[in-house]
Order: structure tokens, then C-alpha cells, then sequence
């Protein structure tokens, strides 16, 4: 299981001895590496185990029209200065400044 602690990212096991849980933290970089026995010791019991590191990687698929000939649905996000300012798709990684009206516009409205 991972989840964020006030240090940073954190992974816990069950202790195979008293089955409590253990925090396992890999801010120092300890533990990441794969295939090797890691040792930690419980912090409930006090009995040492190992545990091997297993990366794995999971993907989400989700539809993409504008990928596939319609228009992008894009929505506005501002930045600052206003000029910053850009649309974006919500469907795939396309990205568009502002026109020249478009920020002409922006700007008429915020001194209005």
C-alpha cells in the first residue's frame, strides 16, 4: 500500500510475524531498487524480515474524439499576467494561447 505521510511518499507492509503494519519509507532512496532483500525491522515487535521491491505500472484508457476528427473541447485556464492565459483540451494534450482579440477581450472585461 503507498499513501503520503508529512515526510514524504511512504509504503507499508505487513510484518510476516505479528502481521503489523510497517512503514517503509523511501525518502533516503532505500528500498526502491528491485529484485534485492531489503531488511527492515518492526517496529511493533522488534523481529528483522526482508522484502523485495516490485514495480509495476498500470493505464487508464479514456476517449480522445478530437484525436479521431472532431474539434477539441477546449476550456479556458487562466494565468497571470492575463496574456499567460491558454486554452487547453480536455481530451488529449492540445494546447492554444490566446488570440490577440481573445486577450483584447480578457483585458477589456477586467478593467470594465
Amino acid at each position: 500500500m503507498t499513501k503520503r505521510n508529512g515526510r514524504g511518499w511512504a509504503h507499508h507492509v505487513n510484518c510476516p510475524y505479528c502481521h503489523a503494519d510497517v512503514e517503509i519509507c523511501h525518502d533516503d532512496g532505500y528500498g526502491y531498487e528491485e529484485d534485492v532483500e531489503h531488511e527492515q525491522e518492526c517496529g511493533e515487535c522488534g523481529k528483522n524480515f526482508v522484502f523485495k521491491t516490485s514495480i509495476s505500472f498500470s493505464y487508464e484508457a479514456q476517449k480522445a474524439d478530437c484525436l479521431n476528427g472532431s474539434a477539441h473541447d477546449l476550456q479556458f485556464r487562466r494565468s497571470y499576467p492575463a496574456r499567460a492565459s491558454r486554452f487547453y483540451c480536455k481530451s488529449c494534450s492540445f494546447t492554444r494561447p490566446m488570440t490577440c482579440e481573445e486577450a483584447t477581450e480578457l483585458e477589456e472585461r477586467e478593467v470594465a
